[in-house]
């Protein structure tokens, strides 16, 4: 809702309209420019200022964490910044890994034009060397850096656009059959040693993990109060997130809510020390509480809209096993290594699943998935808008076949093996 009381909200939707429509003519003139102006050009590999961009998802960014840490060891002298939306400012503070950040408001389009051109400003005057763009199809950070006057860009080349190959000095490859955390490092590899078939890449990609974040006691502590005051304060705790961004397309991303109950009736049936505990952002708490009235169990509780991202992680800490739709939340537990079973009913574990010690995803299996890919802007599905469609596929997914991954996660024990770093698949 927009705080001067009018009913218009910037919404993804439009932010994507917008992008294509705008930014594909911002784009071209800018790519135009940069041709009259390439004799006058000079390359270089020496960086000592490095701006990174990535806006849309928390998750994102995490999965983004590998890609920093291999940038700050290729080029450790040079200060890396970091752009992204106002919302994700605190994850980009826990993660802890860029020099500065910088943010764009998005909350209505005043605010998010207004402060996309004193951002382009600011840039201007930090003087950077080089932009690294982790968004896959988005136009705006392109915009961004130009107006910034930023001399070269990285990023990646998935849909032939004719600007595009103009604009990025560095065109990386997008491979579909590897997670996206490696598609982010294979950036850094190739910016780095320019080896357009990545022949070393594999030995490159295996060095980078998610980091291993610290809980803040004060987080630890307020998790436990809570628990407490809820009568569950002993007990075993699994945790799961019912929820899905409603940045994309979430009612195609939601497993039937009769469902979770069933699911939630018969773990806490089957572990009578454990509790259940469902999470979620403060807007989805009716959502929330419906699964869990529905429930009707003790042991099951809501603490949607009640925790920070800090006090979520404590929440992580110290749970035995975290159900979760494909989401922020899922990527976030990993930095505290929780036993995940990650569900996806539209997209494709291959590319976007958990990566922590003990993990197990469930997908449909059908020829369907993924429903929707960066190369169509996640936006369409056999030539149909996203918003069009149901959950049929994720309805697909029984409660028996999530049980069956659950129960093999209670039972298997903590062994501390390092995770394997989501493989390929050829």
């Amino acid at each position: 809702m927009d705080p001067s009381g009018s009913n218009f909200v910037f919404d993804v939707k439009l932010m994507r309209w917008i992008d294509s429509q705008i930014g594909n003519l911002a784009c071209s003139v800018f790519a135009a420019a940069k041709r009259v102006g390439a004799p006058f050009q000079k390359d270089t590999t020496s960086y000592k200022k490095i701006v990174v961009t990535k806006f849309f998802g928390m998750g994102s960014i995490i999965v983004a964490t590998p890609a920093l840490q291999a940038l700050r060891e290729a080029y450790p002298d040079a200060e890396i910044h970091f752009v992204s939306f106002k919302s994700n400012k605190e994850i980009l503070e826990i993660v802890g890994l860029t020099d500065k950040n910088w943010f764009v408001d998005n909350s209505t389009p005043a605010t998010f034009a207004a402060s996309t051109l004193a951002l382009a400003r600011d840039l201007r005057a930090e003087k950077f060397d080089l932009m690294i763009d982790f968004e896959f199809f988005a136009k705006f950070p392109l915009v961004l850096a130009s107006l910034a006057g930023i001399p070269k860009k990285a990023g990646f080349y998935l849909t032939n656009e004719p600007w595009r190959q103009t604009l990025l000095d560095v065109p990386g490859s997008y491979n579909h059959y590897f997670h996206t955390k490696d598609i982010f490092v294979s950036l850094i590899y190739l910016l780095k040693t320019g080896d357009l078939f990545y022949l070393d890449f594999e030995a490159f990609r295996s060095r980078y993990s998610y980091p291993r974040v610290k809980v803040e006691a004060a987080a630890r502590k307020h998790v436990e109060k809570v628990l407490t005051s809820r009568g569950i304060g002993g007990s075993r705790i699994i945790v799961i997130n019912a929820n899905t961004s409603t940045d994309l397309a979430p009612e195609v991303r939601k497993w039937p809510v009769e469902r979770y109950v069933e699911l939630s009736r018969r773990l806490l049936n089957e572990n009578p020390d454990a509790s259940i505990v469902f999470i979620g952002a403060k807007s989805e708490r009716p959502y929330v509480d419906s699964i869990v009235n529905a429930i009707a169990d003790r042991r099951a509780i809501s603490v949607a809209g009640e925790l920070s991202l800090r006090q979520l992680l404590a929440l992580f800490e110290r749970t035995e096993l975290f159900v979760t739709n494909d989401s922020g939340p899922m990527h976030l537990a990993c930095l505290v290594d929780t036993p995940i079973v990650g569900l996806f009913f539209a997209d494709t574990p291959t590319v976007y699943g958990p990566v922590a010690t003990r993990t197990a995803t469930v997908s449909p299996s059908l020829y369907s998935i993924p429903l929707f890919t960066v190369y169509n802007g996640k936006d369409v599905v056999a030539g149909r808008p996203v918003d069009t469609l149901d959950n049929t596929a994720a309805r697909s997914v029984t409660v028996e076949r999530v049980l069956d991954e659950c129960r093999s996660m209670l039972d298997m024990p903590n062994s501390g093996v390092a995770a394997a770093a989501a493989a390929p698949i050829h």
